[in-house]
């Protein structure tokens, strides 16, 4: 079955346009007005597999309300899959990562369990479209829908937000996996175009960056006070103690913040020591170990946090379970001194509105941003902490590089697995050898002018314009 997701009642298009100026307001508007008079009355749906975590689901949640201010009519559909399913979706995610993960297989049994769980849904939403309407679905845990909405609906389209820059022999199983479930779809839709794979080379084929909202708690403005409040729940602010429970008043309105974060650290940051985070989850991919080692070895200033997700709030993924051990590990074999500047982070996941506030908080109180990401589709992470102005040190690959201009608006390593390399990179930053400001500012700049919600719906109109 689909589970529909109501949008937030509160207006966002004032907001937006505010900040967008009077310009790209009216273009807003005007491709608003396209998507209307081609969907003629239909529906532009969105069907994902969560509706909270994740980039997809964020950017969802914000386009939803965008949509419905502008008089489009758009619904979001979310599937529920069993165990079974989502252990073969998270295999799937990762082999497009190029990683064989849990070694299992992606073969026809697999593939059949897939499409049998995937069966419900499909039925409760070809119950639900009409012919007028258009119907993109996200990611792999969506793509066997494809088939059979294709003579019921207007157009379908396929969304892919993860991907390796170079074809491994784990990323070509999954590619083998999918690429029959989506023969029929209009365009293939991908955030960076190194992400596309070979295959596709004949297929119409789109590239369209994500989006960050600056409304949400993630992104908005906090005040110095806030953020110190929040960096003290973290074990991150040099000079208060863990304050007891409190609720604050912040842009998205009154947020408990009751749950402490899990905190491993032997001492907290020291005045005017520069913070270097990465907040990222606990996984192979995202080489939170990777980067405790380059700084413990690489960088003699600063004090590193690496940020995730509580572990035992996602049961399911033991994975990120594996990954923080491990992390764990790393850091209770570090010498005392090295010890002393890392502290490793596990931000409460039951209120997803506190815990994005915690991120919001930390992204700003940073020096610098790390995302030293083995393989990433776009990178969410880079753009929130760009739009905060923060100057942001990343691995040269997939979306990041859609995102940054290496010392225009940031820094980039060539080759994420060279520890050296990192470590070089980020003491620039670290020792401001750059000029962080003005590299900072630069980052804020090219989130408003590349990656704020408008984008979406400029895209989605140029896209149907060519039904």
């Amino acid at each position: 079955m689909l589970s529909i997701q109501q949008p937030d009642p509160r207006p966002v298009l004032p907001r937006l346009e505010a900040l967008l100026g009077p310009d790209r307001a009216d273009a807003l508007r005007r491709a608003a007005a396209r998507i209307r008079d081609r969907l003629a009355g239909g529906t532009l749906w969105h069907v994902n597999s969560t509706g909270a975590g994740g980039g997809v689901a964020e950017t969802l949640q914000m386009a939803l309300p965008l949509y419905r201010d502008l008089g489009v009519s758009a619904t979001w559909a979310v599937i529920n899959g069993d165990a079974d399913f989502f252990t073969i979706t998270k295999r799937l995610g990762v082999a497009l990562y190029g990683s064989p993960g849990d070694g299992g297989p992606l073969g026809p049994a697999e593939r059949g369990l897939y499409l049998r769980t995937l069966a419900s849904a499909r039925d409760d939403l070809l119950s639900r479209v009409r012919p007028g309407d258009i119907v993109i679905l996200h990611d792999h845990q969506a793509a066997g829908l494809a088939e059979p909405l294709l003579d019921r609906v207007g157009a379908v389209y396929w969304r892919c937000y993860v991907g390796v820059d170079a074809p491994t022999e784990a990323s070509e199983a999954a590619w083998d996996f999918l690429t029959p479930l989506l023969t029929g779809v209009r365009e293939l839709i991908f955030c960076a175009d190194t992400l596309v794979p070979d295959r596709f080379a004949a297929r119409p084929v789109r590239i369209r960056p994500l989006f960050t909202s600056p409304f949400t708690a993630k992104n908005c403005e906090l005040d110095a006070a806030t953020v110190e409040h929040l960096l003290a729940r973290c074990g991150l602010h040099p000079e208060h103690g863990a304050p007891g429970p409190a609720t604050l008043r912040t842009p998205v309105g009154e947020v408990g913040i009751r749950r402490p974060p899990q905190v491993i650290a032997q001492e907290r940051p020291r005045p005017g020591q520069p913070l270097v985070t990465q907040v990222s989850r606990w996984d192979r991919l995202k080489d939170m170990h990777g980067v405790l080692a380059g700084v413990t070895s690489h960088v003699d200033d600063g004090y590193l946090a690496l940020v995730g997700p509580d572990t035992a709030a996602i049961p399911d993924d033991i994975e990120q379970q594996v990954w923080y051990d491990r992390c764990v590990e790393a850091w209770r074999a570090l010498p005392p001194r090295q010890r002393a500047r890392v502290a490793l982070v596990c931000l409460p996941m039951a209120d997803l509105t506190e815990n994005a506030l915690l991120v919001n908080a930390i992204q700003r109180a940073s020096d610098v941003v790390v995302q030293k990401s083995l393989a990433e589709g776009f990178g969410l992470t880079v753009t929130e902490a760009m739009w905060k102005s923060r100057v942001v040190v990343a691995s040269a690959v997939g979306g990041i590089r859609t995102q940054i201009t290496d010392q225009l608006d940031g820094l980039l390593v060539d080759d994420p697995t060279d520890l050296a390399a990192f470590g070089r990179v980020l003491r620039r930053a670290v020792g401001r050898e750059v000029d962080t400001q003005i590299l900072g500012k630069r980052a804020h700049d090219k989130v408003r002018a590349e990656f704020l919600p408008d984008g979406e719906v400029l895209s989605t109109a140029t896209m149907i314009d060519e039904l």
